[in-house]
């Protein structure tokens, strides 16, 4: 397997951790009776603990190495992530899970993220690459939509949703530069455990976190876990594969969440977990956007053993 191929695994799996994260957070919302905001900003701290412990020195190392401006650019950074995580758990409550991930993650956030990494990184989609990246988003697009939901207006809702991709945009366009000199699994820990005191200051600002419990931390320390894992394999893929890329394949997530949620409720018939409106058009979405995926690698394959054969 050539390295670019190993890459675009490692970020399908960050996608597929991130489904199971996303419908943890939903049971952990809708069965546990968790507030939304604490479950968005105290599980990035215990996956930012959970990395520390593994390397401590390196954590430690990587922390005094930054200087004044190092420190700057980390707290810009996960000052994006946090303000576009509020907004993206805000638009969803406003105009529902699926349309705010029409207009984010499965399409506003890989344009933006293609545009600014074609501006800042000179990253450029090859024929085929866009081709595939297409596939993906219409099959993302096809998974998600609910045509008796769907509008043309544009209200509060759709403005969090487009500014929030617009936010996140940005922090993995900063991120992929980064991590060209620095190192993977510290950075990595620096920025969850940033992030989660950030959304820490907005949800105290703001009125909206809500102290749970012992039972409910300690599922909130269970889904930390998870952020850990799926933060670290899709921050490897950014310098590897480029953020383009990268941000395609991780829209896939929608529609890995949607096949947890079937195994969910295949093992529990009663949870209280929300499908798609239609389960056949989500299947066929599912396979127009692999069918993307397939394209998208199996270029890259081809790429890679032509130039291969050429040295």
């Amino acid at each position: 397997m050539d390295t670019r191929s190993k890459y675009v695994y490692i970020v399908l799996l960050s996608a597929l951790v991130v489904a199971v994260e996303t419908v943890a957070v939903e049971g952990a919302i809708k069965i546990a009776d968790l507030s939304s905001f604490i479950v968005s900003a105290v599980p990035p701290l215990v996956g930012g603990a959970i990395l520390m412990g593994l390397d401590p020195k390196g954590t430690s190392r990587f922390a005094s190495s930054l200087t004044p401006k190092g420190w700057l650019k980390m707290c810009v950074l996960c000052g994006f992530v946090a303000g576009g995580v509020f907004l993206w758990f805000d638009a969803v409550g406003r105009i529902g899970a699926s349309k705010e991930a029409i207009l984010g993650g499965g399409s506003s956030e890989v344009l933006f993220i293609v545009l600014l990494s074609a501006v800042f990184l000179s990253e450029r989609l090859k024929k085929w690459e866009a081709v595939g990246s297409v596939l993906v988003m219409a099959g993302v697009f096809i998974v998600l939509a609910d045509v008796n939901t769907l509008s043309l207006s544009i209200g509060l809702g759709e403005l969090e949703a487009i500014l929030s991709s617009l936010l996140l945009g940005i922090s993995v366009v900063m991120t992929t530069a980064l991590l060209k000199t620095k190192d993977l699994g510290p950075f990595s820990c620096i920025e969850l455990l940033l992030t989660g005191v950030f959304l820490l200051i907005i949800g105290v600002a703001t009125g909206l976190i809500e102290w749970e419990g012992f039972v409910g931390m300690i599922i909130l320390g269970l889904i930390g876990i998870l952020p850990a894992l799926g933060l670290v394999m899709y921050n490897a893929g950014l310098p590897r594969i480029g953020a383009s890329l990268t941000s395609v394949l991780f829209a896939l997530t929608g529609i890995m969440t949607v096949a947890v949620q079937l195994v969910v409720l295949l093992i529990f018939p009663d949870a209280d977990i929300e499908l798609p409106s239609s389960v056949p058009l989500a299947l066929l979405g599912g396979a127009v956007a692999f069918a993307g995926v397939y394209l998208l690698n199996s270029h890259s394959a081809r790429k890679s053993s032509d130039t291969g054969r050429g040295a």
